[in-house]
Parts: structure tokens; sequence; C-alpha cells
């Protein structure tokens, strides 16, 4: 290395956080060593935002990356470890079953030791809000044996492409966005087939996709949808069926987003099951690791929404204006309140809330509740 280059060459540190169902412990954190970037290696440690609402109170925040590693000026690194940063993000929320939203870098800077002049950015992401969302604990040592397992694998680029897709599905995994996550479930079975093609052909002893095809009694031209179907769905046929039919029809808008709709909604979770177990088996996960991240409570898919909250009552008193003066409507102020949030044993996040509810209404009228209802979405 030229002097000039060992003058240059200094330590950057590049902060991101963003919207995430998956959550660490208080104080745990995933630490990656020397993992590529454009720029060169970077090391990056994946961790919970736990947020102070009171004196013993913590709650979980955002999703939290920090990069660091090397390079020569702040705007040629940003990019180059984000991009590092965020490459990880699909394995953590298969592993988890958990959708992951997209972090923004929120900080950089040069962190060399001995200078006294640094570059500095900083790009304004809004505090976390107080609103509950459903989240997921991490089983940290299962998801470092899937990224090394899908790392080490020949077919690596292509199996991180379909998990990524499968990332995508869990970001539309809510009531009503079916169609959504499904088009991206099928995207991800497209991406994987050639991948388990050829574990298959390992497994039997095959060496072409012409001995696959006639082993497994499919015409060459029908190996891929062969194999889609009866060994990564397992043949499940309506599943298949289905998932092609809506994938197609919303792809070349043949089909009305009804009969999409409907196509959907019975086989998203079977679908979700069998691609995500079939990267599983094609990337050699040990028999414990795999017995783990198929059981609870990574089994069913989790998307990145807040609980849903409803309020039912009545109105009561006459006249004919019912809302506050100066407000439009009638409204009910919502005051959550975090009580109380803590890990069970099994690992499970149990948050406590109290609400408060204001009614902002006329005078005369008055608000009898009945019921108060709290949905996860599915």
């Amino acid at each position: 290395m030229s002097d000039q280059n060992i003058h240059t060459k200094k330590q950057f540190k590049i902060v991101m956080r963003g919207p995430s169902a998956v959550l660490f412990h208080q104080n745990q954190q995933l630490f990656v060593e020397n993992f590529p970037s454009s720029t060169g290696p970077v090391n990056i440690i994946y961790t919970t935002r736990w947020l102070k609402r009171e004196k013993e109170l913590r709650v979980p925040g955002n999703l939290w990356i920090e990069i660091r590693g090397s390079g020569s000026i702040l705007e040629d690194v940003i990019n180059s470890f984000a991009n590092a940063g965020l490459a990880i993000l699909p394995i953590i929320s298969l592993s988890t079953n958990a959708a992951i939203g997209y972090p923004e870098v929120e900080l950089g800077f040069d962190c060399t030791p001995g200078v006294t002049k640094r570059d500095y950015f900083q790009n304004y992401i809004p505090p976390e809000s107080g609103v509950v969302y459903l989240g997921r604990l991490i089983n940290q040592k299962a998801t470092v044996k899937l990224l090394d397992a899908i790392s080490s694998h020949p077919d690596s680029e292509r199996l991180r492409r379909g998990i990524n897709q499968y990332r995508l599905a869990l970001d539309y995994w809510k009531f009503g966005y079916a169609t959504l996550s499904l088009a991206h479930l099928w995207m991800s079975l497209e991406a994987i087939t050639k991948a388990k093609i050829r574990e298959e052909c390992k497994a039997r002893g095959l060496r072409k996709e012409q001995e696959l095809a006639k082993n497994l009694g499919a015409e060459l031209n029908l190996l891929d949808a062969t194999v889609r179907k009866d060994l990564i769905l397992k043949g499940d046929d309506k599943c298949y069926k289905n998932a092609r039919e809506a994938s197609e029809g919303f792809e070349h808008g043949f089909l009305g987003y009804d009969k999409i709709r409907e196509l959907s909604k019975d086989i998203r979770h079977r679908m979700a099951g069998y691609i995500r177990n079939a990267i599983f088996e094609i990337c050699g996960l040990d028999d414990n690791t795999f017995k783990i991240l198929t059981g609870e409570p990574f089994i069913k898919p989790l998307g990145y929404w807040p609980i849903v909250k409803y309020i039912r009552g009545q109105l009561i008193g006459e006249g004919e204006e019912l809302a506050r003066p100066g407000n439009a409507y009638p409204f009910m102020r919502w005051k959550p309140i975090v009580k109380s949030c803590k890990v069970s044993p099994d690992g499970k996040l149990n948050i406590a809330l109290e609400e408060n509810f204001t009614a902002e209404i006329a005078k005369g009228i008055s608000f009898r509740p009945y019921s108060y209802e709290a949905w996860k979405q599915d």
C-alpha cells in the first residue's frame, strides 16, 4: 500500500434503523464480521432499540443496524455500507418468519482514531411512535446457522433471490393483501426451482436434468413445473393450481381482483410453509436447526402491522349536533399506555396495555361503551 493510501484510508460508521417485526432481546446483538461490500469488507451489528418509557419499563422500537469499515470519502461509503447491511435482512426475516421493513441510513460519520476533523451526515427519521406492533424474538443461534448454510451453498445467489421474494411476501402479510403476498411467494417458488433441481439430482445420483425428468416421469419441458408441484409443494395440487392461476391472472390482468383474492386466501399459508421448508432443505440445514425454525413460534408468518383495536358503543342524548364545538364529528380521544413489557420463559414478548378514552362530543350527549376489541392482523 502506498504512503498516500495509508493517509487517505479512514474508518467510517454508518447507522441505520427502521420498522421490524423481528426483535432482539435487550443487550443482544447479531455480529457479522468481514461481510463483503463494494468498498471492502465491513463489520455489521444488528439489534433492537429498546426505548425507555418509565423508570423500569423498556419497549421495543426499531431494528438498529451499525456498519463499520474503511474507505476514503464518507459520501462514497454510505451507499456501499448500507447495501451490505440490507443484504442479510431477508435471511433474518426467513429465519424468524417475520416481516422486516426498510431501514434508512440515519447517521454516517468518520470515526478514524487520532484525527481532528471528521465528516458527518445525518438524515432525519421520525422517532418511533407509541403505537404497539406485534414482534417476534429471534433465535440467534439458529439464524447464524441458516446464514452460514446459505452463504456456503453453491446456489447461494439463487437462494437469496428466492429468500428476498419471501421477505417481500411477508411485507404484505395482512388481511386483504393475500394477492400481493401470494404473487411474491410464486416468484420465490420460481427463483428456487433450479436450485431444487440440482439438489434433487445430487440426492438421486443423477448428472443431468434429462435424467431427473425421466426419473420423475415427466417431459423435460415440464420438469420445472413438476419439481414445483411434486417436490417443493409436496404434491399439493390445489395449492399449485390456485397459486399459478392467481399469479398469472394478477401479472397479466386476465382475472378480476375478486377472483384472484379468492384463489389466494385459501392457500397463502400453505404456500409459504412449503417454500420456506424447501429453502431450508435445499441449503442443507441440520436437523436440529430445521426443527427449531419450523416449530413454534416461527411456524406462522408474521407481518409488521399495528394491533387493530375497535371500540363500540352508543351515543346517548337528544339533539342533532353530536360533535364537540370545533370538531366535525363525535370522536373518542384514544390514549393507550404500556403498563408492562416482559419476555416470557418460552421466549414470547408479552405487552400489557391500558386503554384510556376521552369522549369529544357535544354537551348533552354521552357515550355508553359496550365492547372493546383488539385483533392481530393475519
